[in-house]
């Protein structure tokens, strides 16, 4: 499914400061990497995303609806899960009851095997878990309804070290192409084998959307015991240097996502 965003701007109150403004792309199917600081309305556009608030201006169009008329075609094709979303539900028993036969892709098996793989048992209560496992109660279930548009919002926050490997088998095996996938987050390292595309806010507006393909098109990312002296942006790293340069001949790395944050920040790129 595509989701288009048309000069979307945002603000919570009318006197409050826009929390995103001007926001336009278009978000294909692939897995899509949100990037910002904190603040720079990485949840908000999530929820608008998802229909959950309604733009000050502009439109978030899926497939030609908007989200925000909250159509029942649209809301059972897509599903939003973060720290800050609460199920609805005591247990994910009672969501495989009550909630997922409103999406028709769910997967019990997938469920099952998420859960197993977790450790954590279906009839548990929310309450009962710790932060981190019921987080990973959210992320098996929220993988298992297969939705065509799945939205993660800091989807490893609270989540160990193993169960962060757990989650890039599931995603691995639970994610299709045609999904339409968008992960915020600040751990960038965490899934960042996954990423097909990046799309970059700043203090509520959108620096860039672009593919993986499309910025090694026009940047290369090395490491080296010196800086180019045509490096766009460098940082010291471990006796070495990483650094940033407009597309050279051949691919240096692969893309180094903080690299790439930060040099946003600090220099124009051409991107």
């Amino acid at each position: 499914m595509e989701i288009k965003l048309e000069n979307i701007s945002f603000r919570y109150s009318s006197k409050g400061p826009m929390a995103l403004q001007g926001i336009s792309a278009t978000i294909r199917p692939g897995i899509h990497l949100l990037m910002g600081e904190n603040g720079a309305g990485k949840t908000t556009l999530l929820r608008l995303i998802a229909g959950l608030l309604k733009p000050t201006d502009g439109r978030c169009l899926i497939d030609g609806a908007r989200s925000y008329d909250l159509l029942p075609s649209i809301l059972s094709k897509l599903f939003i899960c973060g720290v800050n979303v609460d199920f609805p539900m005591k247990s994910i028993d009672e969501m495989v009851k009550y909630h997922a036969p409103f999406y028709p892709n769910f997967s019990e098996d997938m469920l099952r095997r998420n859960l197993s793989a977790f450790g954590i048992e279906s009839s548990t209560l929310l309450s009962d878990l710790s932060t981190g496992n019921a987080q990973k109660a959210k992320l098996a279930y929220a993988l298992s309804l297969r939705t065509p548009i799945l939205l993660l919002d800091e989807p490893t926050n609270g989540v160990d070290i193993d169960s962060k490997k757990q989650l890039q088998r599931m995603i691995a095996e639970s994610i299709t192409e045609e999904q339409t996938v968008i992960i915020s987050t600040h751990s960038v390292a965490d899934l960042e084998n996954f990423y097909d595309a990046v799309i970059d806010l700043h203090t509520g507006k959108l620096n860039y959307a672009l593919t993986v393909d499309q910025i090694l098109d026009r940047l290369s990312f090395g490491v080296g015991p010196e800086v180019p002296p045509d490096a766009l942006y460098s940082e010291p790293w471990i006796g070495s240097f990483r650094f940033v340069l407009v597309k050279a001949d051949e691919k240096l790395t692969d893309i180094d996502y903080e690299l790439l944050y930060m040099a946003a920040r600090k220099t124009k790129l051409p991107l």
